[in-house]
């Protein structure tokens, strides 16, 4: 019986690192991939969302409030609609943004979409 089990040990031993190649080709569902509808958009640069960084510190909410939301210094950029942090943009149809892909909290959501009553505030 042990006799068996050596070659498929073996087999096993041998296609172990392939497993990290097969996930190393699968699709990153959380890297940023940017906007193409920011060119000429009076606050945010042409490259919003193309990688993390706290966009929204040049938004006028950011820019004069005394007291500074937390979202403001939070990093974030634009992912698939398959992330699991995904939140859609309700400005730029057919984006959706993560802060959770650039490794900080979503402050911004609750407080600002919508069905919070802060439209004004909300992501373009």
């Amino acid at each position: 019986a042990m006799m068996m089990l050596l070659p498929l040990l073996a087999m096993t031993m041998m296609l172990l690192p392939l497993l990290g190649t097969v996930q190393a080709f699968a699709p990153d569902l959380c890297g940023c991939i940017g906007a193409s509808a920011f060119v000429d958009h009076p606050t945010y640069q042409d490259n919003a969302g193309l990688f993390c960084s706290a966009w929204d510190l040049s938004m006028p909410v950011c820019l004069e409030a005394k007291v500074k939301p937390t979202y403001c210094k939070h990093e974030w950029c634009y992912v698939s609609e398959h992330c699991d942090s995904a939140q859609p943009s309700i400005y730029h149809e057919g984006y959706y943004y993560s802060y959770k892909a650039c490794g900080f909290p979503d402050t911004f959501t609750h407080k600002c979409s919508p069905m919070a009553g802060s439209l004004t505030q909300a992501r373009m």
